[in-house]
């Protein structure tokens, strides 16, 4: 009997704790493969592109845009912000562990380790 109690404060006190933590934390990373594309995060984890999440910020896409007020013809533009190697990125890790959103490139000053 003492031992279900003592379970169940356990649990509630585990779910205490994760609900107080923060569903998203922020990580420095640097992108040290490009294909497959990995990014190892402050020096201690390896993230492998299946549990990479890519955003606008990071990858090529298409713009379409007027190119002169003066005629109605649009243009098209092709952007690329291709990540490359050594290229620093602040990531967005979801709770857990189970997802890293690429958020944007970062440019490194003296006192950056990463």
């Amino acid at each position: 009997m003492q031992t279900a109690a003592l379970t169940d404060a356990l649990v509630g006190l585990a779910k205490r704790a994760a609900d107080s933590l923060p569903a998203v934390s922020f990580a420095f990373g640097r992108v040290v493969n490009e294909s497959p594309l990995q990014i190892m995060l402050e020096q201690r984890l390896l993230v492998p592109e299946e549990e990479l999440i890519l955003t606008d910020s990071v990858i090529g896409f298409v713009e379409r845009r007027q190119d002169d007020e003066r005629y109605l013809k649009d243009k098209i533009y092709r952007v690329y912000h291709n990540l490359e190697l050594n290229d620093r990125v602040l990531l967005a890790c979801v709770q857990g562990g189970q997802a890293y959103v690429i958020v944007s490139r970062y440019y490194a000053t003296e006192l950056d380790e990463v």
